[in-house]
């Protein structure tokens, strides 16, 4: 099955946390945590080996840590109100967590406070192909009953 491409991935996690961002009612710094992506090498979708998953994570800079109650019950409101469901529900840990998945593409987001009361902001996209279209004979999973 076709996918995004890596960079057509990269783009659409980009879109979902500028969407995030704009809905906050203060314009947050976005400072890179992580860009990336990895290997699918344990698909969740059972999926065939060789796809990859594109990630990208910010801290939210110049938010007062004193509103972050406020800011991750926003954030959980534009999430349920544009298709995503929620997999994922720490508000009320001292490490606030909030995760979930857009129903139409599969990709997930994420709200996290760290122990210094900063919030992190992430989207990770479903595996994809590096260039959308799987090899003429992709790798098998792995499965993890056959000792292999």
């Amino acid at each position: 099955m076709d996918t995004l491409t890596i960079e057509q991935a990269h783009e659409r996690a980009q879109q979902h946390v500028d969407d995030a961002v704009a809905a906050l009612p203060v314009a947050p710094t976005l400072t890179v945590l992580r860009n990336g992506e990895a290997e699918c090498t344990d698909p969740t979708d059972n999926g065939p080996r060789g796809r990859y998953q594109v990630s990208r994570k910010y801290w939210l800079d110049d938010l007062p840590a004193d509103r972050n109650d406020e800011f991750v019950e926003t954030l959980l409101a534009h999430w349920t109100s544009h298709g995503y469901h929620v997999l994922t529900d720490k508000r009320a840990d001292n490490d606030r967590f909030v995760s979930v998945e857009h129903n139409d593409d599969a990709f997930r987001m994420s709200v996290k406070q760290s122990t210094d009361g900063s919030l992190a902001l992430g989207a990770s996209s479903p595996c994809v192909w590096p260039d959308g279209t799987p090899p003429a004979d992709p790798q098998p999973s792995v499965d993890p009953g056959s000792g292999a």
